[in-house]
Order: structure tokens, then C-alpha cells, then sequence
């Protein structure tokens, strides 16, 4: 018996021990990599087109021939590569444009406008996250099956509303 406690401690031993290294080395990969997670969330790099995204959904739900499948995805590849190289260029002249605008303002506005286009970023991820969580709570809801319709004395608007006295009549 005491055999087999000390093998079974000494395997939880080296399972603790690769717990805490493992731990040790996430958290290093992490803080190396925070930097550029944080610059992909700001400039979205990579992110393929919505547009035709979504078209290959709403094509996916025809009942395309071979054909016409090949002909939609040749489209959909073009489109998606003609707006990244729109979205590069629409990058770009906005750079050039805040690069601009910096060359006329004080110091001071600089510092002042770095602080307006940080509210702006944080606003927008505020509505970005509270679209994501109504959509989110929408599909939630709609995979969840109907309430049961409620019992008793209680009764829906419409029909609290029939019945009210209409104004004006006593």
C-alpha cells in the first residue's frame, strides 16, 4: 500500500508541476503577442470582406447547379480580392489624411485628438459588443422553445386594451 501511494503522489506530482509550467509558459506567450493582438483589433488586418461572405451564405441556400456554383465563387474571389485592395487604399488615404491634419495642429491639439479618437475607438467597441450580445441573446432565444402562454387572471396587453372604456364614455 504504501508503494502505490507513492507512485500515485509522484504522478501528481510531475501533473501539478506541468500545470504550473504550462501556466507559466502561456502567460509569457500571451504578453509577447498582447502588442500585436491589439493592433490587429484596431486595424482589422486580414479580415475578409462581409459582402461576400455573405452572398456565399445566401447562395448557399439556392439550389445552384455546378455550373452556377463555380461562376458564383469565381465572383465572389474577384469582389472579395477588389474590395480588399479598395479597403488597403481607403487605409492608406486615411493615413495620409490624419498625417495631414497633424502637421497643422499644436502639440497640445495633438494630445487632445489622440484622446478624442481613443473615446471614439471605445464607444465604438461599446456598440460593437452590445450588437454582438443582442444578436447573441436573439439566437439564444429563438433556439429556445416557446414560454408556455400564462395561466390565471393574468391578460395580455391586447386584450387588457378591448377591454378599456373608450374616452370619453362614462
Amino acid at each position: 500500500m504504501g508503494r502505490s501511494l507513492q507512485v500515485g503522489f509522484v504522478f501528481f506530482a510531475i501533473f501539478v508541476a506541468g500545470i504550473i509550467t504550462g501556466g507559466f509558459l502561456m502567460a509569457r506567450w500571451a504578453r509577447n503577442n498582447q502588442a500585436r493582438w491589439q493592433r490587429n483589433n484596431q486595424q482589422q488586418v486580414g479580415v475578409p470582406p462581409i459582402v461576400p461572405m455573405v452572398m456565399r451564405q445566401m447562395l448557399g441556400q439556392l439550389d445552384l447547379t455546378r455550373d452556377q456554383r463555380k461562376e458564383s465563387n469565381r465572383i465572389l474571389f474577384e469582389s472579395a480580392d477588389t474590395l480588399r485592395v479598395l479597403r488597403r487604399e481607403a487605409d492608406l488615404a486615411i493615413d495620409r489624411m490624419q498625417d495631414d491634419i497633424d502637421k497643422i495642429l499644436t502639440p497640445d491639439q495633438r494630445v487632445e485628438l489622440g484622446k478624442l479618437k481613443d473615446a471614439q475607438r471605445v464607444r465604438l467597441l461599446e456598440q460593437r459588443d452590445a450588437v454582438q450580445n443582442f444578436l447573441k441573446q436573439r439566437r439564444n432565444a429563438e433556439a429556445t422553445p416557446a414560454a408556455p402562454a400564462p395561466s390565471g387572471n393574468v391578460q395580455s396587453p391586447p386584450a387588457a386594451a378591448q377591454t378599456q372604456p373608450a374616452p370619453g364614455k362614462n
